[in-house]
């Protein structure tokens, strides 16, 4: 019995869906090997901590801090910082209306500086971050703070730099921890062999920055399929050295292991923590960073 015209092109189409169905999983086998090499190449030491960022994610989008160029004293800056600064009464810098310096500081004195409020640390990290990224083949979108509104943070990963961002820093908190807040670390409740407030420390003689710190706030999107990654350091030096924590293996391993240990379990690493970081600073240049303490964020 010879084969119909239509029973032809049934066939036909059959035999192409099936085609379109083997090609489709041809090409979900590549790319799932490909992702899985990717990942591979990079350290489990780290993998742990940046897998929501890596592929087959979407690159997270991040942001780098604008700081102005005479920049606002704070309360973490030393005596003999203040005394060289110059005030701006708040009603000549409308400007300024929107910014957090505006609505923590109670005056407007300003200090010039050439390394610590200019963003170059976190810039510096930024490259660190990237380049960690391009061995998994994970790209990188980095855009100015200033240009990046609300929504899109709720709807992406996002990794964000420098705490002195008006919705940034406001509205990611974790306020049972440790706060960011007028160039200092609030520490609400403080637990035995810690302070209720940490501040960075200068050399007596020079006035040059010798310790800083910094914030490392995990938590997820509004959609809690996606997370928001916070990293602040009082100055930029502490963003700096907090970025080079969270890309060094060794120092990843460590913090796995005190995360393990806060996990009711200890198997199952919490997702979502807070780290209060330290770090020496020499010739405006951060040293070596420790872990000074560790909170986990309620699910």
């Amino acid at each position: 019995m010879r084969p119909t015209r239509a029973s032809t092109l049934v066939i036909i189409a059959v035999l192409c869906a099936v085609l379109a169905l083997l090609l489709v999983l041809t090409w979900i086998n590549r790319h799932t090997a490909q992702t899985q090499v990717q990942t591979a190449s990079l350290p489990e030491e780290l993998v742990w901590f940046w897998r929501p960022f890596l592929p087959p994610a979407d690159a997270p989008l991040i942001t780098i801090p604008n700081h102005p160029l005479l920049r606002a004293a704070h309360d973490g800056d030393s005596a003999q910082t203040l005394a060289g600064s110059h005030e701006i009464p708040k009603s000549s810098l409308p400007e300024f209306r929107d910014t957090i310096h505006f609505h923590e500081l109670k005056r407007f004195l300003f200090v010039p500086s050439l390394t610590d409020f200019t963003s170059v640390g976190e810039t510096l990290g930024v490259v660190n971050l990237c380049e960690m990224f391009s061995t998994v083949g994970q790209k990188c979108r980095v855009q100015q703070s200033r240009l990046v509104n609300l929504d899109e943070i709720k709807g992406d990963n996002a990794i964000l730099l420098g705490g002195n961002q008006a919705w940034s820093g406001r509205v990611f908190l974790n306020v049972e921890g440790f706060h960011f807040q007028s160039g200092v670390i609030l520490n609400r409740n403080p637990l035995p062999g810690e302070q209720s407030v940490y501040k960075p420390e200068f050399d007596s003689v020079t006035n040059q920055l010798t310790r800083d710190y910094a914030v490392v706030l995990m938590l997820p999107n509004e959609t809690r399929e996606k997370r928001v990654l916070l990293i602040y350091g009082i100055y930029t030096q502490g963003s700096q050295a907090a970025i080079e924590y969270l890309t060094n293996p060794e120092r990843m391993a460590e913090l796995r292991k005190a995360l393990l240990n806060l996990s009711p379990d200890h198997r199952t690493i919490p997702p979502y923590f807070q780290l209060l970081l330290t770090t020496t600073v020499e010739n405006a240049v951060p040293g070596k960073s420790a872990l000074v303490a560790l909170r986990l964020v309620p699910r």
